[in-house]
Protein backbone atom coordinates (compact mmCIF):
# COMPACT_ATOMS: atom_id res chain seq x y z
CA UNK A 1 0.00 0.00 0.00
CA UNK A 2 1.92 2.68 -1.08
CA UNK A 3 -0.21 5.35 0.09
CA UNK A 4 -0.26 4.63 3.31
CA UNK A 5 1.40 6.81 6.24
CA UNK A 6 4.25 5.42 7.80
CA UNK A 7 4.14 6.12 11.31
CA UNK A 8 8.03 7.00 13.15
CA UNK A 9 10.46 4.18 13.91
CA UNK A 10 11.25 3.96 17.93
CA UNK A 11 15.09 3.64 18.29
CA UNK A 12 15.58 2.03 21.66
CA UNK A 13 19.00 1.90 23.33
CA UNK A 14 20.97 -1.19 23.72
CA UNK A 15 20.64 -0.38 27.54
CA UNK A 16 17.29 -0.93 27.42
CA UNK A 17 17.12 -4.00 25.03
CA UNK A 18 15.77 -7.23 26.99
CA UNK A 19 18.49 -9.70 27.10
CA UNK A 20 18.12 -13.86 27.78
CA UNK A 21 20.26 -14.26 31.36
CA UNK A 22 22.89 -17.32 31.17
CA UNK A 23 22.39 -20.91 32.24
CA UNK A 24 19.50 -22.48 33.02
CA UNK A 25 17.66 -25.64 31.67
CA UNK A 26 15.67 -25.08 28.02
CA UNK A 27 12.41 -25.00 29.82
CA UNK A 28 13.38 -22.25 31.77
CA UNK A 29 15.08 -20.52 28.33
CA UNK A 30 11.12 -21.41 26.80
CA UNK A 31 10.15 -19.92 29.72
CA UNK A 32 12.06 -16.12 29.64
CA UNK A 33 11.84 -16.13 25.60
CA UNK A 34 8.00 -16.47 26.21
CA UNK A 35 8.49 -13.61 28.54
CA UNK A 36 10.30 -11.56 26.39
CA UNK A 37 8.19 -12.05 23.00
CA UNK A 38 4.93 -10.70 25.02
CA UNK A 39 6.71 -7.74 26.39
CA UNK A 40 8.19 -6.50 22.74
CA UNK A 41 4.54 -7.35 21.87
CA UNK A 42 3.15 -5.11 24.38
CA UNK A 43 5.52 -2.55 23.50
CA UNK A 44 4.21 -3.22 19.31
CA UNK A 45 0.60 -2.80 20.59
CA UNK A 46 1.27 0.28 22.54
CA UNK A 47 2.57 1.84 18.93
CA UNK A 48 -0.49 1.04 17.18
CA UNK A 49 -2.86 3.77 16.64
CA UNK A 50 -6.29 3.87 17.53
CA UNK A 51 -7.42 4.12 13.44
CA UNK A 52 -4.92 1.30 13.15
CA UNK A 53 -6.33 -1.12 15.79
CA UNK A 54 -9.88 -0.65 14.66
CA UNK A 55 -8.95 -1.65 11.49
CA UNK A 56 -7.73 -4.95 12.95
CA UNK A 57 -11.20 -5.48 14.84
CA UNK A 58 -13.13 -4.64 12.62
CA UNK A 59 -10.90 -7.46 10.19
CA UNK A 60 -11.31 -9.99 12.99
CA UNK A 61 -14.90 -9.58 13.10
CA UNK A 62 -15.42 -9.78 9.30
CA UNK A 63 -13.42 -12.90 9.61
CA UNK A 64 -15.48 -14.30 12.60
CA UNK A 65 -18.49 -13.74 10.58
CA UNK A 66 -17.27 -15.55 7.16
CA UNK A 67 -15.53 -18.61 8.90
Amino acid sequence: MPNTKKRPKKVIRPEELISFSWGGTTQEWEEEADQIMHILQDQLDNQESDEELQNKIEYGLRWNYWH
